[in-house]
């Protein structure tokens, strides 16, 4: 149960860990997510996942699934009235089947599809990206007395000649340009900001806390903040420490000091 389940939304994880991810992709992987739920949201889904576990038990020769015990809740739960008792295993999973997906679907909609602050960050990175300077993007960027709109609406047709499809495309548009380019589409480079500011997900920074988890263990407690900020370095920038000759570092390594040049010798 919890496979069927858990698979869509850990692919959903999966792709929402992009470092080039956008708010307007990362809503539209909800909904198909959703609809995964929704699809499996029905009585023949539950049978047939039923079936597949009571075969999968019986073929790998374990347990047959059974109803536990019955137990009695307290009276002060139900009263005077007969406590409810399920009389099949069907009726005792398909309640736990359908309230395990009615509670992922109720959050991913009140995160993030109900979500009103995200809706707006994603009208305004459809802006950038699609560039529609109409009275709609004008009411849009209203609150925000940082950009001027008449500059903005003869910058933004003018910056979207240049071929990006993503912020982060955008982004590194902008950098790639010189002070005074940048300078001409400075209202737009105002909006990009805006953008950086709230990113999409902190998977970045989760990542990074998971990392100094797994670098500075109990047994690593005298180290200094000096080797641990070297040991950081190289764990997240992992691939141009691959891209490094080693050769040099082991010579300076083993010519440091006269023990080790005795022990490694000297490297030529």
């Amino acid at each position: 149960m919890a496979l069927d389940i858990l698979t869509p939304l850990e692919q959903l994880n999966r792709s929402m860990q992009s470092t080039s991810a956008t708010v307007g992709g990362m809503l539209q992987a909800i909904q198909q997510t959703l609809s995964d739920l929704h699809d499996i949201r029905t009585d023949s889904a539950f049978a047939s996942l039923l079936d597949k576990a009571m075969q999968q038990s019986e073929e790998r020769r374990l347990d047959e699934i059974e109803l536990p015990r019955a137990r009695r809740p307290p009276s002060r739960l139900t009263g005077h009235a007969d406590a409810y008792i399920s009389s099949s295993i069907s009726d005792y999973y398909r309640p736990m089947y359908f309230n395990v997906i009615d509670v992922a679907i109720n959050e991913l909609e009140g995160r993030f599809s109900n979500n009103g602050d995200l809706q707006t960050y994603r009208s305004m990175e459809d802006l950038l990206l699609q560039g529609a300077v109409n009275e709609d993007a004008r009411r849009l960027l209203l609150p925000y007395k940082e950009i001027d709109w008449a500059d903005f609406a003869v910058q933004l047709p003018l910056f979207r000649k240049q071929k990006y499809t993503t912020l982060k495309g955008a982004t590194e548009l902008l950098r790639s340009m010189s002070s005074e380019t940048r300078c001409y589409f400075f209202e737009v480079t105002k909006l990009v900001r805006l953008l950086l500011v709230c990113p999409a997900a902190s998977v970045e920074a989760e990542r990074s806390f998971s990392a100094l988890r797994r670098l500075k263990t109990w047994l690593r407690s005298t180290m200094l903040q000096e080797r641990l900020n070297d040991i950081a370095l190289c764990c997240v920038h992992q691939d141009v420490l691959d891209e490094l000759d080693i050769k040099p570092l082991l010579k300076e390594f083993a010519i440091r000091n006269t023990v080790r040049a005795k022990i490694f010798g000297r490297f030529e």
